[in-house]
Protein backbone atom coordinates (compact mmCIF):
# COMPACT_ATOMS: atom_id res chain seq x y z
CA UNK A 1 0.00 0.00 0.00
CA UNK A 2 1.28 3.25 -1.01
CA UNK A 3 -0.37 6.42 0.49
CA UNK A 4 1.20 9.39 -1.74
CA UNK A 5 0.66 12.81 -0.05
CA UNK A 6 1.43 15.67 -2.67
CA UNK A 7 3.30 18.69 -1.68
CA UNK A 8 0.65 20.93 -2.25
CA UNK A 9 -1.51 19.41 0.31
CA UNK A 10 0.90 19.93 3.21
CA UNK A 11 0.56 22.84 5.28
CA UNK A 12 2.69 25.79 4.25
CA UNK A 13 4.14 28.28 7.42
CA UNK A 14 5.55 31.11 5.62
CA UNK A 15 7.41 33.33 8.33
CA UNK A 16 9.16 35.89 5.34
CA UNK A 17 12.64 34.54 6.77
CA UNK A 18 11.37 30.66 6.73
CA UNK A 19 9.25 28.69 4.24
CA UNK A 20 8.19 25.50 5.96
CA UNK A 21 5.93 22.41 4.80
CA UNK A 22 4.85 20.46 7.35
CA UNK A 23 4.16 16.99 6.78
CA UNK A 24 2.80 16.68 10.46
CA UNK A 25 0.92 18.68 13.04
CA UNK A 26 3.67 20.50 14.28
CA UNK A 27 3.95 24.46 15.76
CA UNK A 28 0.97 26.27 14.72
CA UNK A 29 -0.38 23.77 12.39
CA UNK A 30 -2.88 21.31 14.80
CA UNK A 31 -4.41 17.97 13.24
CA UNK A 32 -5.03 15.33 15.46
CA UNK A 33 -5.18 12.88 12.80
CA UNK A 34 -1.74 13.89 11.72
CA UNK A 35 0.53 13.42 14.60
CA UNK A 36 2.80 10.98 13.59
CA UNK A 37 4.00 7.85 11.62
CA UNK A 38 5.28 5.28 13.45
CA UNK A 39 8.02 6.98 15.55
CA UNK A 40 8.17 9.58 13.10
CA UNK A 41 6.88 12.93 14.67
CA UNK A 42 7.90 15.86 12.47
CA UNK A 43 9.29 15.86 9.14
CA UNK A 44 9.54 20.09 8.36
CA UNK A 45 10.49 20.77 4.33
CA UNK A 46 12.39 24.37 5.48
CA UNK A 47 13.78 27.08 3.32
CA UNK A 48 15.65 29.89 5.39
CA UNK A 49 16.75 32.96 4.33
CA UNK A 50 20.13 34.26 4.23
CA UNK A 51 21.16 35.85 7.50
CA UNK A 52 18.30 34.13 9.26
CA UNK A 53 17.51 30.46 11.28
CA UNK A 54 15.93 29.07 14.51
CA UNK A 55 17.81 30.76 17.23
CA UNK A 56 18.78 29.12 20.71
CA UNK A 57 15.92 27.29 21.86
CA UNK A 58 15.40 24.17 23.93
CA UNK A 59 14.64 20.54 23.31
CA UNK A 60 14.31 17.18 25.49
CA UNK A 61 13.43 13.54 24.47
CA UNK A 62 13.22 13.81 20.74
CA UNK A 63 15.97 12.73 17.75
CA UNK A 64 16.48 15.68 15.53
CA UNK A 65 18.31 14.94 12.16
CA UNK A 66 18.83 17.89 9.55
CA UNK A 67 19.82 17.01 5.77
CA UNK A 68 20.77 19.81 3.35
CA UNK A 69 19.62 19.87 0.22
CA UNK A 70 21.04 23.29 -0.57
CA UNK A 71 23.14 26.00 1.03
CA UNK A 72 25.25 25.80 4.20
CA UNK A 73 23.29 25.62 8.15
CA UNK A 74 25.32 26.32 11.09
CA UNK A 75 24.49 24.30 14.21
CA UNK A 76 25.68 25.40 17.58
CA UNK A 77 24.50 23.91 21.02
CA UNK A 78 24.83 23.87 24.74
CA UNK A 79 27.20 20.76 24.87
CA UNK A 80 29.98 22.92 22.99
CA UNK A 81 29.21 21.82 19.58
CA UNK A 82 29.76 24.65 16.63
CA UNK A 83 29.69 23.54 12.78
CA UNK A 84 28.73 24.40 9.45
CA UNK A 85 27.48 21.66 6.69
CA UNK A 86 26.22 22.09 3.09
CA UNK A 87 24.54 20.07 0.43
CA UNK A 88 24.14 16.08 1.45
CA UNK A 89 25.46 16.57 5.20
CA UNK A 90 23.83 15.46 7.59
CA UNK A 91 23.51 16.58 11.69
CA UNK A 92 22.24 15.08 14.28
CA UNK A 93 21.03 15.95 17.83
CA UNK A 94 19.28 13.61 20.76
CA UNK A 95 18.18 15.81 23.11
CA UNK A 96 17.68 13.46 25.87
CA UNK A 97 17.46 14.88 29.31
CA UNK A 98 17.59 18.18 27.59
CA UNK A 99 20.12 20.90 25.40
CA UNK A 100 19.80 24.19 24.04
CA UNK A 101 20.76 24.82 19.80
CA UNK A 102 20.55 26.94 17.31
CA UNK A 103 20.45 26.66 13.19
CA UNK A 104 21.38 29.14 11.60
CA UNK A 105 22.00 30.45 7.98
CA UNK A 106 25.15 32.28 8.12
CA UNK A 107 25.59 32.76 4.12
CA UNK A 108 24.37 34.72 1.30
CA UNK A 109 21.93 32.09 -0.06
CA UNK A 110 18.80 30.74 1.16
CA UNK A 111 19.22 27.13 2.98
CA UNK A 112 17.05 24.50 2.02
CA UNK A 113 16.57 21.68 4.62
CA UNK A 114 14.64 18.61 5.44
CA UNK A 115 14.30 18.39 9.08
CA UNK A 116 13.46 15.25 11.12
CA UNK A 117 12.49 14.37 14.48
CA UNK A 118 12.04 10.57 15.67
CA UNK A 119 10.53 9.78 19.09
CA UNK A 120 13.78 7.66 21.19
CA UNK A 121 13.01 4.59 22.71
CA UNK A 122 13.10 6.01 26.16
CA UNK A 123 12.67 9.28 27.78
CA UNK A 124 16.23 10.50 29.79
CA UNK A 125 18.38 9.65 27.95
CA UNK A 126 22.15 11.22 27.94
CA UNK A 127 22.11 14.10 25.29
CA UNK A 128 24.16 13.90 21.58
CA UNK A 129 24.96 15.20 18.59
CA UNK A 130 27.07 13.99 15.60
CA UNK A 131 27.36 14.96 12.13
CA UNK A 132 28.73 13.91 8.65
CA UNK A 133 29.74 15.68 5.64
CA UNK A 134 29.57 12.57 2.90
CA UNK A 135 30.58 12.58 -0.64
CA UNK A 136 28.52 12.36 -3.35
CA UNK A 137 29.56 9.37 -4.70
CA UNK A 138 28.34 7.11 -1.93
CA UNK A 139 24.70 8.15 -2.71
CA UNK A 140 24.75 8.25 -6.35
CA UNK A 141 22.52 5.91 -7.52
CA UNK A 142 22.51 3.45 -4.54
CA UNK A 143 21.05 3.82 -1.20
CA UNK A 144 23.60 5.74 1.78
CA UNK A 145 22.36 4.27 5.34
CA UNK A 146 22.42 7.93 6.94
CA UNK A 147 20.82 7.17 10.46
CA UNK A 148 20.24 3.92 12.66
CA UNK A 149 19.95 2.31 15.33
CA UNK A 150 23.13 0.92 17.37
CA UNK A 151 22.70 -2.18 15.80
CA UNK A 152 23.20 -1.26 12.23
CA UNK A 153 26.20 0.37 9.77
CA UNK A 154 24.66 3.53 9.57
CA UNK A 155 26.67 6.61 9.46
CA UNK A 156 24.86 8.31 12.45
CA UNK A 157 23.18 6.24 15.15
CA UNK A 158 20.15 7.33 17.14
CA UNK A 159 18.24 5.93 20.35
CA UNK A 160 15.70 4.34 17.90
CA UNK A 161 15.33 1.52 15.58
CA UNK A 162 14.28 3.71 13.17
CA UNK A 163 16.98 4.03 9.65
CA UNK A 164 17.15 7.41 7.39
CA UNK A 165 18.32 6.31 3.76
CA UNK A 166 18.83 8.76 0.69
CA UNK A 167 20.15 8.63 -2.78
CA UNK A 168 20.65 10.84 -5.98
CA UNK A 169 19.24 8.84 -8.80
CA UNK A 170 20.49 9.86 -12.51
CA UNK A 171 17.13 10.40 -14.75
CA UNK A 172 16.41 6.52 -16.26
CA UNK A 173 17.91 5.05 -13.87
CA UNK A 174 15.92 2.65 -11.56
CA UNK A 175 16.85 1.41 -7.25
CA UNK A 176 14.72 -0.81 -5.64
CA UNK A 177 14.00 -0.74 -1.39
CA UNK A 178 12.97 -4.02 -0.26
CA UNK A 179 10.60 -3.58 3.20
CA UNK A 180 9.86 -6.66 5.70
CA UNK A 181 6.25 -7.45 6.64
CA UNK A 182 6.72 -5.62 10.05
CA UNK A 183 8.04 -2.53 8.71
CA UNK A 184 6.69 0.70 7.01
CA UNK A 185 8.46 3.85 4.93
CA UNK A 186 7.74 7.28 4.73
CA UNK A 187 9.21 8.52 1.31
CA UNK A 188 10.22 12.19 0.58
CA UNK A 189 11.45 13.42 -2.80
CA UNK A 190 13.67 16.27 -2.16
CA UNK A 191 14.22 16.84 -5.91
CA UNK A 192 13.13 15.77 -8.89
CA UNK A 193 10.29 13.21 -10.66
CA UNK A 194 9.59 9.59 -9.90
CA UNK A 195 7.37 6.82 -10.95
CA UNK A 196 7.25 4.92 -7.57
CA UNK A 197 5.46 1.50 -8.01
CA UNK A 198 3.37 2.86 -10.88
CA UNK A 199 2.38 6.20 -9.10
CA UNK A 200 4.00 9.90 -9.97
CA UNK A 201 5.88 11.48 -8.08
CA UNK A 202 7.25 15.26 -7.93
CA UNK A 203 9.09 17.33 -6.30
CA UNK A 204 8.23 17.68 -2.46
CA UNK A 205 6.05 14.77 -2.88
CA UNK A 206 6.25 12.34 0.07
CA UNK A 207 4.43 8.73 0.53
CA UNK A 208 3.20 5.99 3.46
CA UNK A 209 4.29 2.59 2.27
CA UNK A 210 2.99 -0.54 4.07
CA UNK A 211 3.29 -3.85 2.68
CA UNK A 212 4.99 -3.76 -0.36
CA UNK A 213 8.81 -2.89 -1.40
CA UNK A 214 9.30 -0.13 -3.83
CA UNK A 215 10.75 -0.05 -7.07
CA UNK A 216 11.63 3.92 -8.14
CA UNK A 217 12.21 4.64 -11.49
CA UNK A 218 13.67 8.52 -12.20
CA UNK A 219 12.12 10.36 -14.51
CA UNK A 220 14.22 13.04 -14.30
CA UNK A 221 17.51 13.26 -12.20
CA UNK A 222 16.28 12.55 -8.37
CA UNK A 223 17.25 13.19 -4.75
CA UNK A 224 15.28 11.00 -2.41
CA UNK A 225 14.96 10.16 1.31
CA UNK A 226 13.09 7.49 3.10
CA UNK A 227 12.53 6.99 6.83
CA UNK A 228 12.27 3.23 7.13
CA UNK A 229 10.97 1.90 10.79
CA UNK A 230 8.67 -0.38 13.14
CA UNK A 231 5.28 -1.19 11.67
CA UNK A 232 3.20 0.85 13.89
Amino acid sequence: MIKKIPFESLYLADHGWLKSRFHFSFAEYSDPENIHYGPLRVMNDDIVAAHQGFAMHPHENMEIISYVIRGELTHEDSMGNRESIGRGAVQYMSAGTGVMHSEMNEGEQEVRLIQTWIVPKEKGLTPQYGSKELDFRERHNKWLHLIGPEWSDAAIIIYQDANMFVSEIDAGRTLTFDLQSDRQLYVKIMEGQADINGVKFAYGDAAKVEDESLTIEATSDLHILLVEMIKS
